[in-house]
């Protein structure tokens, strides 16, 4: 059943705790992003690109935490573990983050979702190692080995000041996370036949669709600072996005190096042709 994804937050203890394990927070320049100073129509762009941020940090979290269950089930290295387990607080920072952004710009656009549909959907008839490896393919080696560049190039993008911090912000957090499926990777790989190899292989390509119209859909130009919809590009970026072709361009780039390129070198080859049909501009 779809609800509104509304967020709320305790505060006390709870708090407290939180910020002990996720300083800096309130040390970052809130209340200097002035909406009034963009048009209204890019601001209402804004806060929906904000509020879907907010809501895919909230589903990573919810990946990560479906991860850690599934490494628990297949007796995975125990360090590993709490390696992932630290993620889901790093993404419930970034839903945080990028919700309060949202706010900044008069708040977070209308957004309805199903809490319980948000866990990645995985055969429960496969072995406990299987179930894990195809996780870790999915959360790790393409959404999260695709999304830290992506979010870098956003960050040297980024214009304003507040922008700017928190995308370092998350920047910073996310750089070991894909780490973690190559770490995973290094342990379970020679447990893993050719057939589960080439099954993971088809994993990762349909993850790789799913990103896909991050890279197809932007048709945007600039020219003479202005951009096809008539924006400024400085107000685009100040906004915190990237210019499209170079978005489009840096996207396609990070799937062929950080994605295809790391998973063959652990035996997981994707199917060149089809690869390079989704990724040809």
């Amino acid at each position: 059943m779809k609800q509104p994804f509304e967020l709320e937050w305790l505060g006390g203890k709870s708090e407290r705790y939180f910020r002990e394990l996720r300083p800096g927070v309130e040390e970052m320049p809130w209340g200097t992003l002035d909406a009034s100073a963009y048009p209204p129509e890019l601001v209402d762009r804004a806060r929906v690109s904000w509020t879907e941020a907010a809501f895919n940090e909230y589903t990573t979290a919810v990946a990560f935490a479906q991860l850690v269950r599934a490494l628990l089930e297949c007796s995975a290295p125990i360090d590993l573990i709490a390696m992932a387990g630290d993620f889901v607080a790093d993404e419930l920072l970034h839903v945080e983050l990028t919700s309060r952004l949202a706010m900044e710009l008069g708040g977070g656009a209308p957004y309805e979702i199903d809490f319980e549909g948000l866990a990645q959907r995985v055969d429960e008839s496969l072995p406990p190692l299987a179930r894990a490896s195809e996780l870790v393919i999915r959360i790790c080696c393409v959404g999260e080995a695709f999304s830290l560049p992506m979010l870098a190039g956003c960050r040297r993008s980024a214009l304003h000041p507040l922008t700017q911090t928190v995308l370092d912000r998350i920047v910073r957090d996310e750089a070991p996370h894909g780490q973690l499926g190559w770490l995973y990777l290094d342990w379970a790989a020679e447990q893993m036949d050719e057939a589960e190899k080439r099954r993971l292989a088809g994993v990762a390509l349909e993850m790789m669709r799913i990103f896909q119209p991050y890279w197809q859909r932007l048709r945007s130009q600039t020219k003479d600072g202005i951009t096809t919809e008539g924006f400024r590009i400085e107000h685009v970026r100040e906004l915190g996005w990237m210019e499209s072709p170079l978005y489009a361009a840096a996207a396609r780039e990070a799937m062929r190096d950080q994605v295809m390129a790391p998973l063959a070198r652990y035996g997981i080859v994707l199917d060149a042709e089809a690869c390079e049909a989704m990724l040809t501009p």
